[in-house]
């Protein structure tokens, strides 16, 4: 039988080991916590409903940097189905063996069970590497542009809550969940529309960033493309509405998770705009600044409706034309900033291979700050 004393001293140290292991469990879970955070995988679309902006190029370019500078693992989803982004990312050998097999599950089958009625597809599709570019790739379709009318049906009926409206509307986001286990990031190339294959994308992904040239056109694609969203947004709350009011008020949700709206704007590029020389430095020309502040309204209002009131955190970065260098990336089917001799870099090029990476440099490292500022305004 253990003396008086000893049981005293025996409660105090029981105390004392439950408050340190009280102290090492929060600890632990707050580490977990972090982890679990800093490791969760962004999806990021590329999008704008103007063509010509050098989306692709800048996707391409921008993941490549990610992926050899900063160690991120990198998917690209080419989910035009012009597909130019998986003609840049893989040599002519690759490409014949992916399109010559019609066996392969690609981006365009992914959905044919959804689209007989027949629910979510046990594969996966085909994920490619490209060697230069140091990336992952999820190939286009040229064919995947057939389901813009299965789409587009579905939305319509899924406007009014029908489940098999919304599962074919968030087909996108489920093989989101399907490929991207083990990745940093995930960049998806769209096409320049404003249609239902575009809609179904951004309601699958975390942010878009919005490649911009500097004309009037541009300027009024951001007009179009706040008017869609805004419309989007109201469209999938009627439609969740009718779906629990149809379903006893139980939300639909998707792999476990409720679904509602969650793209946020991410920030924009702006690109090929003409440079010249003043005293060995490289200045812009006095109408891109002209240009450049007629856009300033329409940004603020994306930034404001659709970002984080963070106007000056949206401006990523600015392309200058590097029409000299595309040409020579394209045949390599390498970053430009990664260009060498054996590529066909000869005198001049090469201070424009070390500009390129420079200006992708300033674009990845702002990136990281402005997912700083989402991730604090949505932590």
């Amino acid at each position: 039988m253990l003396a008086p004393g000893a049981v005293l001293r025996f409660s105090r140290f029981y105390r004392q080991f439950n408050r340190f292991e009280a102290e090492r469990l929060r600890v632990v879970s707050v580490y977990w916590i972090s982890f679990e955070k800093d490791v969760h995988m962004k999806s990021i679309a590329f999008f704008n409903n103007k063509g010509g902006v050098g989306k692709t190029t800048l996707l391409c370019n921008l993941a490549s940097y990610l992926a050899l500078h900063h160690g991120k693992k990198v998917l690209i989803i080419d989910a035009d189905p012009q597909s130019n982004a998986t003609a840049y990312l893989l040599p002519e050998e690759t490409l014949n063996s992916i399109y010559e097999g019609n066996g392969s599950m690609n981006l365009y089958a992914y959905y044919d069970s959804v689209a007989r009625g027949k629910g979510f597809p046990d594969t996966a599709p085909l994920i490619s590497k490209s060697a230069r570019f140091g990336v992952s790739l999820l190939p286009g379709h040229p064919k995947f542009s057939l389901r813009e009318d299965l789409l587009s049906k579905d939305w319509s009926d899924g406007l009014v809550g029908s489940e098999r409206g919304l599962q074919t509307t968030f087909t996108f986001r489920h093989l989101l969940q399907d490929v991207t286990v083990g990745f940093d990031f995930v960049f998806v190339d769209m096409g320049p529309s404003l249609g239902a294959i575009n809609r179904s994308i951004l309601l699958a992904v975390d942010y878009f960033l919005t490649p911009m040239s500097v004309d009037l056109f541009s300027l009024m694609a951001i007009e179009n493309i706040l008017v869609s969203l805004t419309t989007w947004k109201e469209d999938l709350q009627v439609a969740l509405t009718h779906y629990e009011r149809k379903n006893n008020y139980t939300h639909y949700s998707l792999d476990g998770i409720d679904v509602k709206w969650g793209v946020s704007f991410i920030g924009y590029v702006m690109q090929q705009y003409r440079t010249k020389t003043v005293r060995g430095e490289r200045m812009v020309v006095k109408s891109f600044d002209t240009l450049l502040n007629r856009f300033k309204p329409e940004l603020d209002r994306l930034e404001n409706q659709f970002g984080f009131h963070d106007s000056a955190s949206a401006a990523l970065g600015q392309i200058p034309n590097l029409a000299s260098l595309v040409p020579l990336s394209q045949l390599a089917h390498a970053p430009i900033f990664a260009l060498n001799k054996f590529d066909g870099v000869v005198g001049a090029h090469f201070a424009a291979v070390d500009d390129a990476k420079n200006i992708y440099k300033k674009i990845a490292d702002n990136l990281f700050k402005r997912l700083a500022v989402a991730d604090g305004v949505n932590p």
